[in-house]
């Protein structure tokens, strides 16, 4: 068996504690297999580091399936339960069958009607905070425009969307106590976040208005609609993959233009590359740092004996980072999608069944408010930071001081 001594183990927290350890990954990877202990669960797990491994987990659920969802740890078997029967732990074809209840509101059509408001909404942020000269970007910008938009998707009260937030941040980054005491704490976030869901359904049969949860509660599935608990398992997914993502991708993303300020001249003088710039950083900066799926029978698979219950962990990063993939890969170069595949070979969204519903209008939520940063925001730098959360499957900040000069009326005109 191809095993990592454990001081060289790659899913700790004290690996992480500066973010994603890219050079130890990219130390492991020619190794495309290995097996770890780990501190989270009685057995250890396999990494995965190839692309074509790891699309081949991902896009193989009847081998490796979702059942017991994406994170390393085993959840305790009452919450597992639960959350089995929500979309992030399920296998086609259900899985199938519940996706299409929302694929809809994420087509391109939906999307660019969607636009105005958005621009709107980011507006209204810099406006906020353009004076001021500084600002706290995650929590100030990063995170309020995708929360805005899910908001105002699911028809979610004003006064309840930071309650959402902080369930949201206390279920993804239970490892860090900033958020959460312990993880225990995480999984009741994820229950409650369920339960709100719940009451936000009971809520739009009681008062309907236009929304896409009145959308999904209105459609049919397996020849019924969905009870509320099943909407509430549904809502839990769909905010955390449209609000945690894309708030952290934004925030690496400035912060790698101030690290490199030649590349934000550039989109300074050319906003046409700002679609660009973001399919750049998803790739140098993936957030969601593995996927995990879990073998369901004995097999052979990269010349290892894999066991029935054996943990998968797919390496996202290390696909991102893949010299044989992406020239120079640690280089942050917003002009690369110009010229490589970067799209087709980054692996930040995952792939196979669970390839990320959200995906357009998290593009477009970075998209928009990155544009709205170059009209308005000038001598980006940073005033203190950043603080990295504390998490082996989030890479993100939760604290980014950053000092600006607002641009004149003549920079902020679309």
């Amino acid at each position: 068996m191809n095993r990592c001594p454990q001081r060289e183990a790659l899913l700790t927290l004290e690996q992480f504690e500066n973010g994603t350890p890219r050079d130890l990954i990219a130390s492991l990877r020619d190794q495309r297999i290995l097996w770890e202990p780990d501190d989270f669960t009685e057995r250890g797990h396999w990494l995965l580091f190839d692309q074509q491994d790891i699309d081949h987990v991902l896009k193989t659920p009847e081998l490796f399936t979702n059942n017991f969802g994406p994170l390393l740890e085993d959840m305790p078997p009452e919450i597992l339960e639960e959350q089995q029967q929500s979309l992030t732990f399920m296998d086609p074809p259900v899985h199938k069958q519940y996706r299409a209840l929302v694929d809809y509101a994420f087509r391109p059509r939906a999307l660019e009607a969607r636009i105005p408001a958005m621009r709107n909404e980011a507006r209204s942020i810099i406006d906020a905070v353009i004076d001021h000269g500084e600002c706290e970007f995650v929590s100030e910008i990063a995170q309020v425009l995708p929360l805005r938009v899910m908001s105002s998707l699911m028809g979610i009260a004003e006064g309840d969307a930071q309650y959402v937030m902080e369930l949201s941040n206390t279920m993804i980054l239970a490892d860090d106590p900033d958020f959460a005491e312990d993880r225990m704490a995480g999984y009741l976030a994820s229950i409650e976040l369920i339960e709100f869901g719940a009451r936000l359904a009971a809520d739009h049969r009681d008062h309907p208005r236009d929304s896409m949860t009145m959308e999904v509660l209105d459609a049919q599935f397996e020849g019924r609609g969905l009870t509320d608990r099943e909407f509430g398992r549904f809502f839990n997914n769909l905010i955390v993959g449209g609000v945690e993502t894309t708030r952290n991708t934004l925030s690496w993303c400035i912060y790698e233009l101030i690290r490199n300020p030649d590349q934000y001249a550039m989109l300074e003088q050319d906003l046409a590359l700002v679609p660009d710039a973001i399919e750049e950083i998803l790739r140098l900066r993936n957030t969601v740092v593995y996927l995990r799926r879990t073998a369901t029978r004995d097999m052979e698979f990269a010349g290892e004996n894999i066991r029935k219950g054996d943990k998968l962990i797919c390496v996202l990063g290390s696909v991102n980072h893949d010299p044989e993939l992406f020239r120079d890969p640690e280089q942050f170069d917003i002009t690369r999608p110009r010229r490589e595949g970067v799209r087709r070979h980054y692996r930040t969204f995952g792939a196979g069944p669970h390839f990320c519903v959200g995906v357009h209008q998290a593009r477009m939520n970075l998209v928009v408010m990155l544009e709205e940063i170059v009209r308005r925001m000038g001598d980006l730098r940073v005033l203190s930071g950043p603080v990295h959360a504390h998490s082996i499957f989030m890479d993100g900040f939760k604290e980014l001081r950053i000092g600006f000069t607002a641009r004149s009326l003549a920079h902020q005109a679309v």
